[in-house]
């Protein structure tokens, strides 16, 4: 379930500016900040949102932390999740942190699904997280390339690929099995750094390269964005 807000209040924040944005919605009760924080595409900055290129297979999101990449990642693969029978990686630089930060965190799958009032079953020992209409998403750590070998999927999203501790075997085994449905793609959500991955993947033609920094997430009060 999608929550929708009037087009009108959209229409309205819009035209504000960003002070006048953040005074309007401490002015707001509980439940319509709710509201607004589910509409995520509504107020999201635009490197929060996924290209509207074609033809795109690599989406680079790269900026500093508070940005919003992982809230950005979350309400992309659950939008697609939710039109079912997905199967999907989620590959954190380690099991661990894609647990935390990917699925368990205050702007992950998890708690994104609890805003659109979707109810997911996660089975933490079996690394798996279910839609409704049976999508599925697995998780992976960049530190174990071998366990990206073989599984096909149609969707995937990589978290801080700049510290995986293999990114190129890891990245590499990925995309062999990224072959699944009619257009399989690439999230990847990352801090700048120098490793040559980065810049094999920003040289792609097939990759479209999005980001900003900390102060662009202005849209929400802080208590709704991600630190």
């Amino acid at each position: 379930m999608n929550i929708d807000i009037p087009q009108h209040l959209m229409l309205r924040l819009a035209a504000m500016s960003a002070d006048d944005q953040v005074k309007w919605m401490k002015r707001c009760r509980p439940h319509d900040l709710a509201v607004i924080d589910a509409a995520f595409e509504a107020w999201a900055a635009s490197g929060q949102l996924a290209p509207q290129a074609d033809g795109w297979r690599v989406w680079l999101l790269m900026a500093g932390r508070g940005f919003g990449k992982t809230r950005a990642g979350a309400e992309w693969i659950h939008r697609l999740a939710m039109m079912g029978g997905k199967r999907i990686a989620l590959v954190g630089a380690t099991i661990d942190e894609a647990r935390a930060i990917m699925v368990e965190g205050v702007s992950g799958l998890m708690s994104i699904a609890r805003r659109q009032r979707v109810k997911l079953k996660w089975e933490p020992g079996l690394r798996r997280l279910t839609w409704p209409r049976g999508s599925v998403a697995e998780l992976y750590s960049g530190e174990s390339p071998e366990g990206l070998r073989g599984p096909e999927h149609d969707f995937a999203w990589c978290d801080e690929l700049a510290k995986w501790r293999h990114p190129k075997a890891a990245w590499d085994n990925m995309q062999f099995g990224l072959r699944r449905g009619v257009r399989p793609r690439a999230l990847v959500t990352t801090t700048p750094r120098p490793i040559a991955l980065l810049d094999e993947l920003r040289r792609d033609p097939w990759t479209v390269e999005t980001g900003g920094k900390t102060g662009d997430n202005i849209n929400l009060p802080k208590t709704f964005i991600e630190g």
